[in-house]
């Protein structure tokens, strides 16, 4: 069954640090701009549903982020929209890490990652001790809302990431190859303090990628041991996304 090798094109050999720079431009391209659509903005919609939706006497208290709920201000905002975008580009790695590992056509790689993002973030955010689960209501809403968002980022993202990678994308042609990146990590130029360690992270595994790729898709056994490994990761994520939303009752 083939795989998906972000960085390369099919039948091309490029040196370490051709495949490395490719990796960070797709990276960047595809994670910054839907991290800040689907986090960053997605994120402020949601509050502000949220917001309504709870008693008044809520305005002015804080989110577990930080955030002070009922008040919207341009830095808060920009703020938020950094945070999507470094989240875009943590998730964005972490999809051109496993990528190789994941099966079927795009659609199916899609709904898994969506699926699988939905339940691991949605575990991580919902804390069923926490003020915006506590205090913001109706509580459903808010635990629909912060599950919604990350398997709508993960769906979308397996898209962004793989046209991101082509070689007639639109961001990959002549000068806008890196005019791009630079423009989107100047906007949200916070972000370089996630942007940089994620670079660095990509530069120690690639060698390891580069080396181990090609005997370990020769191994069907390998393979399947790898495949049923990320499996348990959704599993577990499940399970903890149970766990809390039966606290939350």
């Amino acid at each position: 069954m083939s795989t998906i090798v972000h960085g390369r094109n099919a039948g091309e050999a490029p040196s370490y640090g051709e495949e490395l720079a490719e990796l960070v431009r797709v990276i960047v391209v595809a994670g910054v701009p839907l991290g800040i659509v689907v986090g960053g903005i997605g994120s402020r919609l949601a509050m502000l549903l949220l917001r309504f939706t709870s008693p008044d006497n809520l305005r002015g208290t804080l989110t577990d982020d930080e955030f002070v709920v009922g008040e919207l201000t341009v830095g808060g905002t920009y703020n938020l929209l950094v945070l999507g975008a470094a989240m875009g580009l943590i998730g964005a790695a972490a999809y051109v890490a496993v990528s190789p590992w994941l099966i079927g056509p795009e659609w199916f790689r899609s709904v898994t990652v969506g699926v699988t993002a939905g339940a691991l973030v949605g575990a991580l955010i919902i804390h069923p001790t926490g003020r915006d689960f506590t205090l913001l209501e109706p509580t459903w809403l808010a635990a629909a809302l912060f599950v919604t968002l990350p398997a709508v980022f993960g769906v979308l993202l397996v898209y962004a990431v793989d046209r991101a990678a082509r070689p007639g994308h639109w961001a990959a042609r002549d000068e806008r190859r890196w005019l791009v990146p630079g423009i989107l990590l100047v906007v949200v130029a916070p972000v370089l303090f996630v942007g940089i360690p994620v670079a660095l992270a990509v530069a120690v595994l690639l060698p390891l990628r580069r080396g181990l790729l090609g005997p370990i898709r020769e191994s069907p056994v390998v393979m399947f041991v790898l495949r049923a490994a990320f499996f348990v990761i959704p599993v577990l994520a499940f399970v903890a996304l149970r766990d809390d939303l039966l606290l939350l009752e």
